[in-house]
């Protein structure tokens, strides 16, 4: 339990406060922001992942770091628990010599249960520091060529198949006919605690030693791009007892995305999975899809409204007693809602949000900086008698319920930001009629310094 909450708090604090963290670094001389703030929080990117193009002198030196304290509650019938959780991350980088430069961050996660109710079990306390960073980053001087080796954030595509920290290296190509992207990353060496990885219940004791590889080639047309994608993760984890539990699978995948109109963008990318499933101790052959799917539009209208309208699916097993294993397992990022957060395991979710910038003619640019934001979804099964990632909706029917999300994100100063997060969800007839509704609270600060 106490892992699973440090992951909700982690993803939900980089949801959260990105947006605020890339405006504070704009003041900053190093470490860098996405190029805008994206209506939904960009969750698919690291925003300090993205250095700033070297132009200094070599062996220049900035540095700096963030705070950000939340507090985190969760409710669900008699079952509460609130904790809080600290995160402190510092990073220097160093320009070398020309076109190449050294980022490194670390960071210190600190977790206190301040309620407990329901028989959560975690411990009162707990404190993890880790390298979360540090890599060495080279270019050509014309640009279209780069080299990335070490400890980063790899992504494929939209990051759905695989998004991640892992150690390794990227080498990517920038052409006028293609863009082309290859990538190694081995997970074995990160702290168990702070490895997301993990499948199997060695996977978790000791941290899952995983190799992924893949690369990618896309090819921009017009104000649309369209790309291939392959990965391959190839599970190395000791065999316990001569028993191998592995969890072996390629993906391949294609996307398309660009802009429609002015403001009017989309993206849609669909994934197929194969290869060999023994967690349970027996061979699956394994056959699997998932795909999503959204348009974002950003109308030139008063209060800087956005509009997002999302699809996602991924299979699940109809027939958990079948020879074949038919459920979607990525190593990648989607978050469907605060409360359910549900996996994309034999689901359909359909998705419908909106901001807005309330106080976007104030004559305080402090007040200007305000986004409010809610979003609706719909969760359904694809097939009624399978599994989803939540146990309990166990039912025979399609029927999973309702989720609605709450945000503010609010970049104070350029130093400070606040967010506010709420989420509901709902139970539908998937769940025992005696389901109590879920509710998910969070908030706090990001201090840039």
């Amino acid at each position: 339990m106490r892992k699973n909450l440090c992951a909700i708090a982690l993803l939900s604090i980089f949801m959260c406060a990105s947006g605020l963290a890339a405006y504070a670094q704009e003041k900053t001389s190093a470490a860098p922001a996405p190029d805008k703030d994206e209506f939904f929080p960009d969750l698919y990117a690291d925003v300090d992942m993205r250095p700033l193009p070297v132009t200094r002198r070599p062996f220049t030196i900035s540095y700096g770091g963030w705070i950000t304290p939340t507090i985190i509650d969760e409710r669900s019938g008699s079952a509460d628990l609130m904790t809080s959780v600290t995160t402190a991350r510092l990073w220097l980088q160093s320009t070398l010599w020309k076109n190449s430069l050294l980022y490194v961050r670390g960071r210190d996660v600190y977790l206190a249960a301040i309620n407990e109710e329901g028989g959560s079990n975690i411990k009162n306390t707990d404190n993890l520091i880790d390298l979360d960073v540090a890599y060495l980053q080279m270019a050509s001087d014309s640009g279209n060529m780069k080299l990335c080796l070490g400890r980063k954030f790899y992504i494929l595509g939209t990051g759905l198949a695989f998004n991640g920290r892992g150690d390794g290296g990227e080498f990517d190509i920038y052409s006028r006919i293609v863009d082309i992207k290859v990538f190694g990353a081995y997970t074995g060496l990160m702290q168990k605690d702070a490895n997301p990885y993990g499948l199997s219940s060695k996977d978790i004791s000791d941290g899952a030693k995983r190799i992924f590889a893949g690369g990618a080639i896309e090819r921009g047309f017009g104000n649309q791009t369209v790309y291939l994608l392959a990965l391959a993760q190839m599970d190395r984890q000791e065999k316990t007892a001569g028993a191998d539990l592995s969890y072996d699978s390629q993906y391949y995948g294609a996307g398309l995305k660009g802009l429609l109109a002015d403001g009017l963008n989309y993206y849609g990318e669909f994934i197929y999975e194969r290869g060999t499933n023994k967690l349970s101790g027996a061979s699956q052959d394994i056959s699997a899809y998932a795909g999503m799917a959204g348009i974002d539009y950003y109308p030139a209208l008063a209060y800087n409204p956005a509009i997002l309208l999302q699809y996602a699916y991924g299979s699940g097993d109809g027939n958990p007693a079948d020879d074949s294993d038919t459920t979607f397992t990525y190593f990648g990022t989607f978050v469907g809602g605060y409360a359910l957060r549900p996996q994309l395991r034999n689901i359909h979710i359909f998705r419908i949000g909106c901001s807005v910038a309330p106080f976007y003619k104030s004559g305080r640019i402090w007040l200007t900086r305000m986004n409010l934001l809610a979003r609706y979804s719909y969760y359904m099964k694809d097939n009624s008698k399978g599994a989803t990632s939540d146990p309990f909706a166990a039912k025979d029917s399609r029927d999973i319920g309702h989720g609605v999300d709450l945000s503010l994100r609010w970049s104070v100063f350029y130093d400070l930001g606040l967010f506010v997060n709420y989420g509901l969800f709902m139970p539908g007839g998937a769940y025992p009629s005696s389901a109590d509704n879920r509710n998910f609270l969070m908030a706090g600060a990001n201090l840039t310094f």
